[in-house]
């Protein structure tokens, strides 16, 4: 938590730089956005210096030909941040033109590139003929480059839940990070979709688990604090309350293409405009913000995403590694009932 002027300042931040998309998935209406004003790379400048973690998303952010300028602008602004791009992974020659300068200005950028099934699968669900064989060129050029911050997205969604195993399987293979998200609804972001997950419990808690026991199996306490992350994931899917509070609008904010900023992709207020304002001290100390905050206290829809996920994590380690310790104790006591079982079974033969 960073305070300045005695209110906490955001750490984390998913800034939207377009809503053009090339792709067409079934769980996102985004690409039906038509003109939505973009502004210029220079008002990336204002973020925050307190940012530790900014998620570079669209639509497609590889569609902006300014894409390297906005990167430099938010390393410029923000020196401290891990910058990640959340891309699709289609726009093949654009990709391989423009990531090689963006590595120049920041070698630690990260790349994430959406995949949701093996094969056609991926090319069913993000309705893009040729698909697969696109995200396998972007990955094996990124690889080549020298990223070291290279993962898949995998949205959990009505069409994919059995292609679970096998994208992290794929990860798993190509040593790259692996991260799960359920497909949600806002009533701005995402096209204002209405998306519901339709899976049955049965079906969910098989992805879930999957991924959840994998983790936990890991020797890496970063997989450990992913797992509690999905286990989240699933307590939303069966209706449940999400497992710890966020605090939009103080942790963390969204910002969309043409400059609003929003408490989180879900709060639908607005807390001002980055173009409004000479300084982000500005918009975040202004009565509007204030207001915003106010407005959603109480009543924070029931979201969990990495950057919400993430901030509240960080407040709250020690419950997170309480949950850590027991599911390690559980998976132990399970473990060596299986071995008992086992025995037994061989003495008796």
């Amino acid at each position: 938590m960073v305070k300045k002027f005695g209110k906490i300042w955001p750490i984390d931040a998913v800034v939207a730089v377009t809503y053009r998309c090339n792709a067409r998935c079934v769980m996102c209406n985004i690409w039906q956005i038509k003109d939505f004003p973009e502004i210029q790379a220079s008002e990336y400048l204002k973020l925050p210096a307190t940012l530790k973690d900014v998620n570079i998303s669209g639509g497609e952010p590889f569609l902006r030909q300014d894409l390297f300028l906005i990167v430099k602008n938010i390393k410029e602004a923000c020196p401290r941040a891990h910058i990640v791009i959340s891309s699709n992974g289609f726009l093949v020659e654009t990709i391989k033109r423009l990531l090689p300068e963006i590595k120049k200005i920041d070698p630690d950028i990260g790349l994430n590139i959406s995949i949701d099934g093996i094969e056609e699968s991926q090319e069913r669900i993000r309705r893009v003929a040729g698909g697969w064989q696109k995200n396998l060129e972007v990955i094996r050029f990124a690889k080549d480059l020298g990223l070291k911050d290279l993962g898949i997205g995998f949205t959990l969604n009505n069409e994919n839940y059995s292609e679970t195993e096998k994208v992290y399987d794929f990860c798993l293979r190509n040593k790259l990070n692996f991260s799960i998200a359920l497909a949600q609804s806002s009533d701005f972001y995402f096209g204002g979709n209405k998306y519901q997950v339709n899976l049955n419990k049965e079906q969910l808690q098989q992805s879930f688990s999957f991924v959840i026991n994998k983790l936990l199996k890991s020797y890496n306490p970063k997989n450990w604090a992913r797992a509690f992350f999905v286990d989240g994931l699933m307590k939303i899917s069966e209706g449940k309350r999400r497992p710890l509070e966020s605090k939009p609008g103080d942790d963390f904010f969204y910002l969309d293409p043409k400059g609003d900023i929003y408490p989180s992709v879900i709060d639908n207020v607005i807390m001002g405009n980055i173009t409004k304002f000479t300084t982000f001290d500005g918009i975040w100390l202004s009565a509007q913000a204030e207001k915003a905050r106010i407005d959603i206290k109480g009543y924070e829809s029931n979201y969990w995403f990495v950057c919400t996920a993430r901030t509240a994590i960080m407040r709250n380690p020690l419950k997170v590694a309480r949950w850590i310790f027991d599911q390690k104790i559980s998976g132990a006591k399970s473990t060596i009932s299986k071995l008992i079982k086992t025995n037994n079974q061989e003495l008796t033969k």
